[in-house]
C-alpha cells in the first residue's frame, strides 16, 4: 500500500520556465499516519522509559532482537553488534559521540538493526527495545539515520532535533526554568486551547557580556536552525557507510559536496563577520595558543556541563602530541595527493573530499585516515570522563553543537585550504570557460537595499522536562492519542522563545537576450563589498561568494525575463513545525477529514531561509550580488528522476543536482585575471543591507 496520495501540484509561472524547489504536496493516508504517530510518540521524553501513554503488548517489553534474527535482512551483519551489546552494553552513564571510534561500532550496529528490519512490526519492536535499553543519544542518532534511509519511511516527519534533544541547543538557564515550571505543577500558568502554555524567553550565551568580539555573533553561531542543518547533513552522509545498496552516497558526489558544504558555511560566517567590522577568519594553528576562549552555556542531561575553554589556551599539550604528529603526517600525505596528476577535476575534488572527511569511500582510508577527525580530537582535549576514561565531549564532538564555537570555522578554513591547493593544480578558467555565446544579461533589477531584522521564534522544548507516569484516564484528547507531555492528565507545552535573524523577502529580475531557444543555468551569489579595482576585487574575493540560488531555465530566442522571489529559492526551507503542532495535525488527520500534508517546505536537508542574508548594519552595509547565466550541462542522472522529491531529499539517488557543473562554479578555482569575468553573461550588482534594530539579547 502506498503511504500517501497526490493532492495538488502548484505551477510556477515565469516568462522563462524555472526548475524551482519542490512545491508539490501529497497527503498522508492511514498507513502513513500510523508510522508517523509511532515516531512522534517514541521520541518523547527519551530519557524516561516508563511514561509512554500508548500501551504496548508484552511482546515489546520481552523482545530481544538477537532472538529474532530471521526477521532481519542480512542478519549476519548484526551478529557482531549482538555480541557487543550482550557483553558491553552502552547505557546513559556514558555520553555518546559518533566521533569516538568505540562509539561508532555501537552506532553502526544499532542503525543496521533498524534499517534491516524486514517489516514494520519488526522495526517497531527493535526501536522499542532500544528505547528501553540503549544510550538515548545513541538511540536518537541511529533511529534518525535509519529513518532517513529506509524506503518505507520516506516522507515521515521527524520533530526537529532541537526539540527532541533540547539540551544540545538551549542553555542551562532555559532548561532549569522549564523544569521549574513542571515541578511547581504549572502554578498560575494559564491554559491556551486547554493546554498549559509556557513561553520562556531564551538568551544566547553572550547575554551576560561578550567574552570577546567574536562572541557578538552568538545569534548566528547558536542559531538552532543552522545547527540542525549541519546535524542532518552529517546524518544524510555518515562517514562510516557507503550508503544503502542501490543508493550509494558517492552517487551524490559526496566528497565534493562535503568540501562545498564546509566552504559555504565558512563563507557565510565570513559575510556575517563583515557586518560586525571583523576581518578574515583566522587559520587554526595547533602549535600556538588560541587567543579567544569559549563558553557554551550548555549542560548534558545528566547534569554535567559542556567543557569550556579559557582565553589563551594552548592545545599543544602532552595529551595531544600524538594527534599533532598524526596531523603533520596526514598533511604530507594529502599534499602528495593534491600534487598528483589529475585528469578529471570533479573526480579529484570528490576524492579529496572523501579523504578530508575520512569516509569509507576514501581512495585509501587507512593511509589518509581523517584529518578533520584529529582536529576535533585536539580541540576535545579535556578531563577524563566515564568508565572508559574518554574525555568529556566538547561541542566539537557533536554535529549538532560544533558550529557554536568560532574555533570550528578556523579549523574548517585550515581543512578547506587543501581544496584550494588542489584547485591551483588545474588550469585557471579563462574567457572561453566563462562566456555563453549568444546570451547576454541586459539588465538586473532588484532592490537597492535589503532589510534584516530579529523576530521571536518558539521551539517546543517540552522534552527537556521529566514527566509523570500518565494517568489511567484523561479528558485530554492529545494525551489519549499518545502525547505524554502532560501533567495530571492535562497537556502542557513549554516553548523556548528566542530572537532569531530574518530578512524581508526580495526579488530579482533578469532581462536576458538569447540568440536561440536553449536551456541555461542561472546562479546567484552574494559576496563582500567591492572596494577599489573590480578585477583586483574578484582576484581577492573569489572564495568569499555564498551561493543563494541555482536553477535551470528555458530561454527563448530573443528577449527573456526571469523573475525570482527569495521565498522560492531552491534548497532553502521554512521554519520547522513544532512537536506539539505535528502531534495535533497527525491526531486530526487520524480522527477527522483533516489532510496531513507532505512536502519539502521544511525538508531536513534544507538551510533556514531566514539566514540567506548577513545581518548588515543599522546604517547600511554594502555587499555585492553576482548573477550568472550559463550553458546547461546535463547531469549524469536527470534531477528528481530516481526519487520522489515531494517526500524525499533523494540522498544517494545520484539525481539531487540540476546540472553537472562543479560545485561553486565559477568561483571554484583561483581567479588570477579578474578581467576574464568581463563576459556578457556575468553581472555584478551592488546592494546595501540594513538592519532595523541592534539588540539581540532578549532580556
Amino acid at each position: 500500500m502506498k503511504s500517501y496520495t497526490l493532492v495538488a501540484l502548484a505551477a510556477l509561472a515565469l516568462f522563462a520556465t524555472v526548475t524551482s524547489k519542490n512545491i508539490e504536496s501529497k497527503t498522508a493516508d492511514q498507513d502513513f499516519l500510523v508510522k508517523q504517530k509511532f515516531i512522534l510518540e517514541i521520541l518523547q521524553h527519551v530519557y524516561q522509559d516508563d511514561v509512554l501513554v500508548v500501551k504496548y503488548d508484552s511482546s515489546y517489553y520481552e523482545y530481544k532482537p538477537w532472538e529474532h534474527v530471521a526477521d532481519y535482512h542480512k542478519h549476519e551483519l548484526l551478529e557482531k553488534f549482538f555480541e557487543l551489546w550482550q557483553h558491553k552494553p552502552m547505557y546513559d552513564d556514558e555520553i555518546f559521540s559518533i566521533m569516538y571510534e568505540r562509539h561508532v561500532e555501537y552506532a553502526v550496529g544499532l542503525t543496521r538493526l533498524f534499517y534491516f528490519a524486514k517489516d514494520w512490526t519488526t522495526f517497531t519492536h527493535a526501536v522499542f527495545w532500544a528505547r528501553q535499553h540503549v544510550n538515548k543519544q545513541l538511540f536518537i542518532y541511529a533511529l534518525t539515520v535509519a529513518g532517513l534511509h529506509r524506503a518505507d519511511m520516506q516522507g515521515i516527519v521527524y520533530p526537529a532535533i532541537y526539540e527532541i534533544h533540547p539540551w544540545s541547543f538551549f542553555d542551562v538557564e532555559t532548561i532549569e526554568v522549564a523544569e521549574r515550571y513542571r515541578m511547581h505543577n504549572f502554578h498560575q500558568v494559564k491554559k491556551l486551547d486547554n493546554i498549559y502554555n509556557v513561553a520562556i524567553k531564551t538568551n544566547y550565551s553572550n547575554v551576560h557580556g561578550n567574552l570577546h568580539h567574536e562572541h557578538e555573533l552568538a545569534y548566528f553561531l547558536e542559531d538552532v536552525g543552522l545547527n540542525a542543518f549541519y546535524y542532518y547533513y552529517n546524518l544524510d552522509y555518515p562517514f562510516w557507510t557507503k550508503g544503502v545498496e542501490g543508493k550509494e552516497l558517492n552517487k551524490d558526489r559526496r566528497g565534493e559536496f562535503w568540501i562545498y558544504t564546509h566552504w559555504q558555511l565558512l563563507t557565510r560566517y565570513y559575510l556575517e563577520r563583515l557586518s560586525h567590522n571583523m576581518g578574515d577568519v583566522e587559520v587554526f594553528d595547533m602549535f600556538e595558543a588560541v587567543e579567544h576562549g569559549y563558553y557554551s552555556g550548555l549542560r548534558y542531561y545528566n547534569g554535567v556541563n559542556f567543557p569550556n575553554r579559557d582565553d589563551g589556551y594552548s592545545f599543544y599539550r602532552p595529551d595531544n602530541v600524538e594527534y599533532t604528529r598524526l596531523i603533520v603526517m596526514l598533511n604530507s600525505r594529502i599534499m602528495d595527493f593534491v600534487h598528483k596528476e589529475h585528469k578529471d577535476d570533479i573526480k579529484a575534488v570528490n576524492e579529496l573530499g572523501n579523504i578530508l572527511q575520512g569516509n569509507v569511500d576514501s581512495v585509501d582510508r587507512k593511509y589518509y585516515d581523517s584529518i578533520s577527525k584529529y582536529y576535533r580530537y585536539i580541540v576535545n582535549e579535556g578531563i577524563p570522563y566515564g568508565k572508559y576514561q574518554e574525555t568529556l565531549p566538547t561541542t566539537f564532538m557533536h554535529y549538532e553543537t560544533a558550529i557554536r564555537d568560532p574555533l570550528f570555522f578556523q579549523i574548517i578554513k585550515q581543512v578547506i585550504h587543501y581544496y584550494w591547493h588542489l584547485a591551483e593544480v588545474f588550469p585557471e578558467y579563462t574567457v572561453k570557460d566563462y562566456v555563453f555565446e549568444g546570451v547576454k544579461i541586459d539588465k538586473v533589477e532588484m532592490p537597492d537595499h535589503l532589510t534584516t531584522y530579529f523576530e521571536y521564534f518558539d521551539a517546543d522544548i517540552s522534552n527537556a522536562v521529566n514527566v509523570e507516569i500518565p494517568a489511567e484516564s484523561s479528558a485530554d484528547p492529545l494525551v489519549n492519542f499518545g502525547r505524554n507531555s502532560q501533567h495530571d492528565g492535562n497537556s502542557f507545552v513549554i516553548k523556548a522563545r528566542q530572537y532569531r535573524l530574518n530578512h524581508k523577502p526580495f526579488q530579482f529580475k533578469l532581462d536576458v537576450t538569447s540568440d536561440k531557444a536553449q536551456k541555461a543555468i542561472v546562479k546567484v551569489y552574494i559576496g563582500p563589498q567591492q572596494i577599489g579595482d573590480k578585477y583586483n576585487y574578484i582576484e581577492k574575493n573569489y572564495m568569499n561568494f555564498f551561493e543563494l540560488e541555482h536553477i535551470v531555465v528555458d530561454l527563448v530566442a530573443g528577449a527573456n525575463v526571469i523573475t525570482r522571489n527569495s521565498d522560492d529559492f531552491s534548497w532553502w526551507i521554512e521554519d520547522r513545525t513544532t512537536y506539539l503542532e505535528l502531534y495535533k495535525k497527525v491526531m486530526d488527520a487520524t480522527n477527522s477529514d483533516y489532510k496531513f500534508a507532505l512536502n519539502q517546505r521544511e525538508a531536513h536537508c534544507g538551510v533556514p531561509q531566514r539566514l540567506m542574508l548577513p545581518i548588515g548594519k543599522k546604517g547600511g552595509m554594502p555587499y555585492q550580488f553576482f548573477f550568472m547565466v550559463y550553458p546547461f550541462h546535463e547531469p549524469a542522472v536527470k534531477q528528481f528522476s530516481t526519487y520522489d522529491p515531494v517526500i524525499s531529499c533523494g540522498i544517494g539517488s545520484g539525481a539531487r543536482w540540476g546540472d553537472s557543473l562543479p560545485f561553486g562554479f565559477p568561483f571554484n578555482r583561483p581567479v588570477k585575471h579578474g578581467y576574464y569575468f568581463d563576459v556578457d553573461n556575468f553581472h555584478f550588482e551592488p546592494v546595501v543591507i540594513y538592519h532595523k534594530e541592534d539588540a539581540v539579547n532578549v532580556v
